[in-house]
């Protein structure tokens, strides 16, 4: 069965106010497009595949970051997290890495997959572990994040997700 974190606000409700964390709606995707290609990321299916994207905002509102979790039954691929460069280093990146994590725990899948050229230590840092791209569910070796060709040489990672109770 495929989760969809659409429909689930929890973590609007829950982080907002604590850390500037929003879900992004149809209508701010056209502006994640353009950040995504400035980073050179892919955006194909960014609005039509089961993904859901978060920004996360200072306290005036200023988007900081943005990142995706997109579904597949009950494992997922962490999709696009950019950080503005000025404001990288500083703590937004693991902020919103967690609540995305947090956010997967929550739907009660099992594992979160991402692919990565140069953010190992970052990913490694919050449990990401180092792993063979071919043991990825077929779902996920076959969306656009393993697809697309400049990923070809990226380092895949997994996080093995426990249930928010243990």
């Amino acid at each position: 069965m495929l989760k969809s974190s659409v429909h689930n606000n929890k973590i609007d409700q829950e982080n907002q106010m604590q850390n500037g964390l929003k879900r992004i709606n149809k209508k701010e995707l056209g502006d994640l497009k353009i950040i995504l290609l400035s980073e050179g990321l892919p955006v194909q299916t960014i609005g039509f595949a089961p993904i859901s994207f978060f920004s996360i905002t200072a306290e005036n509102g200023a988007p900081l970051g943005w990142g995706g979790i997109e579904i597949y039954n009950d494992a997922a691929v962490l999709r696009s997290v950019v950080i503005k460069n000025a404001l990288r280093g500083m703590g937004s990146g693991k902020k919103l890495v967690k609540a995305l994590i947090n956010e997967a725990r929550d739907l009660g899948l099992k594992k979160l997959w991402l692919l990565t050229i140069n953010a190992e230590t970052f990913f490694s840092r919050l449990g990401f572990q180092h792993a063979i791209r071919s043991e990825a569910p077929k779902a996920i070796q076959q969306c656009e994040e393993f697809t697309w060709g400049y990923n070809d040489t990226a380092h895949c990672m997994c996080l093995k997700l426990k249930p928010a109770c243990e």
